[in-house]
């Protein structure tokens, strides 16, 4: 009788939580959820965004987003700008708000490194190919 296969949620479950609970620590650490986190990377990647584009790109609420883009105006690390549209103002990152960016996506990735750390290179590669390739497919790369 052939193993019996795991579900794919069962084995990625406990990964997504334990990437979460990273964003989560690096973001925190910096005096920014993991949402204003989210949101503040698609700004510096993407400048001149709405903030109505901003949240269709993170699937996130657009109400919710106000308060966010708040806190990070706040902080220094994004301003508001009249847009083409004079309904939506464009979103454009600071130098602050960029080298908060850069931080944070730096713990992150010691976390990752952490997490992965059990996994041979090999391995690591080949797990890191696989996720991209998915999210690929899967139309993450917006």
């Amino acid at each position: 009788m052939p193993a019996e296969r795991r579900d794919l949620l069962s084995s990625i479950h406990p990964i997504a939580k334990a990437l979460r609970r990273i964003e989560d620590d690096a973001a925190e650490s910096h005096g920014l959820t993991m949402w204003q986190y989210a949101v503040l990377a698609v700004v510096c990647a993407r400048p001149a965004l709405n903030q109505n584009e901003v949240a269709g790109l993170l699937d996130y609420s657009r109400n919710r987003i106000v308060a966010d883009l708040d806190h990070l105006e706040s902080m220094g690390c994004l301003v508001r700008t009249p847009g083409a549209d004079r309904r939506a103002n464009a979103l454009t990152a600071t130098d602050a708000g960029a080298d908060v960016m850069r931080a944070v996506q730096r713990e992150i990735h010691s976390g990752e490194d952490e997490l992965l750390a059990g996994l041979s290179p090999t391995a690591r590669a080949a797990f890191g190919r696989a996720a991209d390739q998915l999210a690929d497919h899967l139309g993450g790369q917006d």
